[in-house]
């Protein structure tokens, strides 16, 4: 059997096969045991009660149920507590209203900015991204101690805007989340810059001198070329941004805390499945709840690229 391998290693065009493959191998071995196997086990787990010690129990669909009375419970108004799951999608709704869209508008701008031919350019492309290699728990420590009652931020808007009283961010419930879309608006905004920045340098510059010839100004180049043109892209950075939005968990872990900050106003989805899992120690009701995160992420970008993702084809 090895005189078999060795005469087909030999050959040049199988080195190459066995050298991908041993590559790829620890990647896929991984995927496979921490991507696929974990996604199959919590589609089992949720079909069971179970402690993590004694035996597992078969209760059919009484996990979904429980989440599908919970959903029930805070479309009538049910307080926080008594529907964290629906507390948790509505804000995180919510905030993936607010950062998705900011965040790549932000993206393209600040590529557009990196794109030109300026002195420093490296400099701020370079500070630019500098906040995605940053870790997020960092990030959102540093930002608690900015948005503090008496923080550089509220001292920056009292500069700013006449009149302005401070704001306790991070226990008013009705800036909470807000701060918290701040906080992941700049920390990822940098991050797909780097994508708009390589898709807008692939722009044949073809297209833009024939533009300029045609008397257009850099404002209708950019709208009429540059966007057009950065369609596939765009799509590619709004369905990663509503993946990453749908499931945060760090920030609101770290800003919020466990139980989501005052009136579970920064509580998630991410936060709902964890607490079921580790502290009311429900791990089948936390994969049924993952299950219903999944489904909601599928098909959400599942229709966006359906809709607009064409001009990736």
């Amino acid at each position: 059997m090895f005189s078999k391998f060795s005469s087909f290693y030999e050959k040049a065009r199988n080195k190459e096969i066995v050298a991908g493959l041993s590559l790829i191998s620890v990647a896929v071995i991984l995927n496979l045991i921490f991507g696929y196997f974990a996604m199959i086990f919590a589609f089992y787990l949720s079909f069971f009660k179970w402690d993590y010690i004694g035996q597992m129990q078969f209760v059919g669909l009484k996990n979904f149920e429980i989440v599908i009375r919970d959903l029930i419970r805070g479309f009538h108004g049910a307080p926080y507590l008594l529907s964290p799951f629906y507390t948790g999608l509505k804000n995180i709704l919510i905030y993936t209203a607010i950062v998705v869209p900011i965040q790549t508008f932000l993206a393209i701008v600040l590529a557009a900015f990196a794109n030109q031919k300026i002195r420093g350019q490296q400099f701020f492309k370079v500070s630019y991204f500098l906040p995605a290699t940053t870790s997020s728990v960092i990030v959102a420590l540093i930002f608690i101690w900015l948005f503090m009652k008496n923080g550089f931020i509220n001292y920056a808007l009292a500069h700013i805007i006449p009149g302005f009283q401070p704001i306790d961010w991070i226990n008013d419930r009705n800036y909470l989340l807000l701060a918290i879309a701040m906080v992941a608006i700049w920390g990822t905004s940098g991050h797909f810059m780097v994508s708009f920045l390589a898709a807008m340098q692939a722009i044949p510059r073809e297209i833009y001198e024939a533009a300029m010839l045609d008397g257009a100004g850099p404002i209708r180049r950019f709208f009429f070329i540059t966007i057009p043109m950065l369609r596939p892209m765009i799509v590619y950075v709004v369905v990663m941004g509503l993946i990453g939005a749908l499931q945060m968990f760090d920030l609101a872990w770290v800003m919020a805390g466990a139980n989501g900050g005052p009136g579970g106003a920064g509580y998630t989805v991410a936060l709902d499945i964890y607490n079921e899992a580790f502290t009311r120690i429900r791990p089948g009701v936390a994969a049924a709840k993952s299950w219903f995160l999944f489904a909601i992420i599928f098909t959400t970008t599942y229709l966006f690229q359906k809709k607009y993702g064409r001009a990736m084809r």
